[in-house]
């Protein structure tokens, strides 16, 4: 059960409001992580910002970061994440094979070496904390440092959205539970 009913538009302030709209010029409709958000404007604005400029600005290939999301949902078991970006990495090019391995905590047997790399490069950040040197040289020689940068940012985004969207129990859309 979610712990903050959603916010009423009626009840938006004018700010609420502008965001709002701002916020769904790039997606379906304001839920998730981003209907808590836009609770405190300035926090809305700036995740906002900042999940744009990786996901439509960011030079990653959509796969990779659709991967990275799906690492990151599984690592913290965050049923809405999984359940509104499993199809897009799909559609991303990911195949169902890998999908379901990490569904099941499995580690999946890649066909590709760059989805290896990103699976390790961020499970080593979840499980470990810090990266090993060899895995940062790895990721720095096969994508270069900017790539390396948005790659390890986005799943530090992710896991600001997981730990949102745990704390405040934010149900899936359909209700589905991929993890159960």
């Amino acid at each position: 059960m979610a712990r903050l009913d959603p916010l009423k538009m009626e009840e938006l302030s004018p700010k609420q409001k502008v965001l709002h709209a701002e916020i769904l010029q790039s997606r379906k409709r304001v839920s998730g992580p981003f209907a808590i958000w836009l609770r405190n404007p300035a926090m809305a604005e700036a995740a906002n910002k900042l999940m744009l400029s990786m996901r439509e600005d960011g030079k990653l290939e959509k796969r990779l970061y659709e991967l990275i999301v799906m690492i990151v949902a599984r690592h913290w078991s965050v049923q809405y994440a999984w359940a509104a970006h499993e199809a897009a990495a799909a559609a991303a090019g990911l195949s169902a094979d890998v999908i379901d391995a990490i569904r099941h905590n499995r580690k999946p047997d890649f066909k590709r070496d760059d989805e290896r790399l990103i699976f390790q490069t961020v499970s080593e950040l979840l499980e470990r904390k810090p990266l090993s040197q060899s895995t940062y040289h790895r990721l720095v020689k096969q994508f270069g440092l900017d790539l390396a940068i948005e790659i390890m940012s986005i799943a530090g985004f992710y896991s600001m959205v997981a730990t949102v969207l745990n704390g405040f129990d934010v149900p899936t859309p359909n209700g589905e539970r991929p993890f159960e």
